[in-house]
């Protein structure tokens, strides 16, 4: 995983005290900041572990019809930014997120998104979820699509400030076989 830093090439070819280069200098500070920079392995997965956790309590509390689960994971200016190609050309909604948590208490269990491939990325404060999905509707495949989630730290805990999404209803996988 990449932690969002890279180096500035921007001192290559230029000369530095003597006339020598200061391209390995360069290159050598930039590994140094870099390597200091990095958190430690240990601790991105770990981070990456509790961003996934708090995605995966959005769909556990729609498959359980439990909106106060899904909205302790939300920011308070949360929205949906949704691409629906349904009907043929791409149409963008973007809206709050209050509608659709207020319809999982009324959904009875019935709504079930699978996702999986799920790629997590985090740096710092802020994560980034893609994840592939499928989803139910009373046990039959609705639509499908990609979900892309991304999330603030607030120190208390991972915060979802908006779920992007596709939408189609062909050629949708069956995760749960």
């Amino acid at each position: 995983m990449s932690n969002g830093i890279r180096a500035d090439r921007s001192v290559k070819g230029h000369l530095g005290m003597r006339g020598r280069p200061v391209r390995f200098a360069a290159g050598i500070l930039g590994a140094l900041v870099v390597s200091s920079l990095a958190p430690p392995p240990g601790v991105v997965a770990q981070d990456q572990t509790s961003a996934y956790a708090a995605v995966e309590q959005i769909f556990d509390g729609m498959r359980t019809a439990n909106p106060e689960l899904v909205r302790a994971v939300f920011a308070d200016d949360a929205r949906f930014a949704l691409v629906d190609t349904r009907d043929g050309a791409a149409r963008v909604t973007v809206q709050g997120v209050d509608g659709w948590i207020g319809a999982i208490g009324n959904s009875g269990g019935s709504w079930d998104e699978q996702i999986y491939d799920v790629e997590v990325i985090v740096d710092g404060a802020m994560a980034s979820v893609w994840a592939p999905y499928t989803f139910y509707r009373d046990g039959a495949i609705s639509h499908c699509g990609i979900n892309s989630i991304e999330m603030l730290h607030d120190g208390d805990g991972w915060k979802v400030t908006q779920i992007s999404d596709t939408r189609r209803q062909s050629d949708c996988p069956n995760p749960l076989g």
